[in-house]
Order: structure tokens, then sequence, then C-alpha cells
């Protein structure tokens, strides 16, 4: 058997004068990758923002007491807030139709921020700033309704499923830094809500907002005080309320419609706030 011939080619004398470039092979794999990784976070968000909201609110409600629970009230006053915020959306959420097994836990925040929010869990929180707006429980019945709707029709979990997920496939390409972007979605879900929902869903808790009005009170003079209480467009920072939610000139011409196709009024008689939530403290300096 003839023994193998081992022998050290040239290069082809032509190697330098082709045109192919290493430079632009790694630059279309680079590319190509992108692109697959942009349709995978697409994919994957859309998928959990589809499957969230349809996992069990037992599981919303676990993380929410380890992570989002306000801390107990450190005075009587603070406790009778509470209180009176529990009761009357109690009284609310009876009028709603929550599905099973799901109810609302509502906390005040002595910020001066003119906005409230829901989170996980059903949590729901009321700045002081709005507080001191609202001069009827009709008005404030509406607010919180409004925010039981977000509960109500999981658009809470909608919106922290999808960055969830997106941050756990991001987890692959960068550990550390998706990690840390996971962890920060779930201490900060009170910034995601107040970042707003699509306005489908706010459309959705408004209209929730007028049908619990009116199963209680008879009349939408809650909620149309509360959408004229709020500020408009051109108020100054601290409003958020308005990053998140539809024009107050939209709101009321959509309430002005709903509520004529109900044979509803605008108006009605105004019952106070519970003492609690009238006597606030002092707002910081």
């Amino acid at each position: 058997m003839t023994p193998p011939r081992l022998e050290n080619r040239l290069p082809p004398d032509d190697l330098l004068e082709r045109d192919e470039h290493p430079l632009r092979e790694l630059a279309w794999l680079l590319g190509a990758s992108l692109a697959l990784l942009a349709v995978l976070v697409l994919v994957t968000g859309l998928s959990a923002r589809w499957l969230a909201p349809r996992l069990p609110f037992a599981y919303e409600v676990a993380l929410a007491q380890r992570v989002f629970d306000a801390p107990a009230p450190a005075t009587p006053e603070a406790a009778q807030r509470r209180a009176a915020l529990q009761a009357l959306a109690d009284r609310v959420a009876g009028a709603m139709a929550l599905p099973p097994g799901m109810r609302v836990v509502v906390a005040d925040d002595p910020s001066g921020l003119v906005n409230a929010y829901a989170t996980l869990g059903g949590r729901i929180h009321v700045f002081h700033g709005l507080l001191r707006r609202l001069d009827s429980e009709e008005a404030l019945a509406a607010l919180l309704a409004h925010e039981i709707a977000h509960v109500k029709h999981r658009h809470v979990a909608a919106n922290l499923g999808h960055g969830l997920a997106v941050a756990l496939l991001l987890s692959v390409i960068t550990p550390d830094g998706a990690a840390q972007a996971a962890q920060g979605l779930l201490t900060g879900a009170a910034q995601l809500a107040l970042l707003g929902y699509s306005r489908d869903a706010e459309r959705q808790a408004d209209a929730e907002a007028l049908a619990a009005s009116l199963a209680l009170y008879g009349h939408a003079g809650g909620i149309a005080a509360l959408f004229t209480t709020l500020p408009q467009r051109d108020a100054p920072a601290g409003t958020a309320w308005l990053s998140s939610h539809p024009d107050t000139a939209e709101r009321l011409a959509a309430l002005r419609n709903a509520a004529a196709a109900r044979g509803a009024t605008l108006a009605g008689p105004a019952t106070p706030l519970p003492a609690a939530l009238r006597a606030l403290p002092a707002p910081a300096k």
C-alpha cells in the first residue's frame, strides 16, 4: 500500500484579491442574530401577555404578599384611613362581579402625586394628592371602581408578564443585566402601573366605573366629578394620571354618551367622604 502523501499547500495566489471579507461575514452573522433575537423577544412578550392573565389569581396574591404589601399603619389615624378606604372598596367590588377568589386590598400613600394605581394581587394604592381633590364618596368610589376594573380584567398581570418574559429571554444573552431587570420589574411594579395601560384597557375600566357608580348610587355624578377634578393636559408636573389615561374631554364625552344610552344622569346627590379620609395629614414640604 502506498503511504499517504503529506504536503503543505501554498494559499491561492488570488486570496487577497477575493471579494469575501471576514468582517462582512461577521456583520451578516451579527445582523441575523439580532434579527432572530428581536423576533424571539416579540413572540415571547406577546405570548406572556396572553398567558399571564390566565394564570390563577392566587399566584398574583402570593407574589404580592411577599413583595408589594404596604406596611401596617403606624398611627390610629392611618389605620382609620385604610379601614375607610377598604370598606368603600369592598362595597364597590361587590357591585362589579369579580371572579371567585378575587379580592382587592387598598392602601393610601402620603405622596402628593395626583394619581392612584393597581398592581399585582389586587393591591390598590391611592395617593393623598388625589384624595385631597375628591370631595364626595361617589367620586372616590368611581376612582376605586376604575382601578378594581384593572384588577378584574388582569391588565396588571398582562403588563408585568410581558416585561418579565422579555427579561428572562434576554438572560440568555446577558444573565446579570437581565436578572437585574427582572428584579426591577418586580420591585418597581408600582412604577410600571403608573406608566399606564392601553387606551382600550382604560376605556374598559371607565365603563366598569360607570356601571358600578350606577349600581351603587343610581347616577353618574361621582364619575363625572372625578373626571372634572383630574388635572388637564396643561397641568404642572406631578399629575401622572395624564400620562396613562385618555384625555379628560374625551373621557367626559364618552361618559355622557354611555350614561345617555343607559338613561342615566351625570348629576345626583353627593355623599361626603368618610371623616377619616377628609382629615389627611399635612403634605410633606
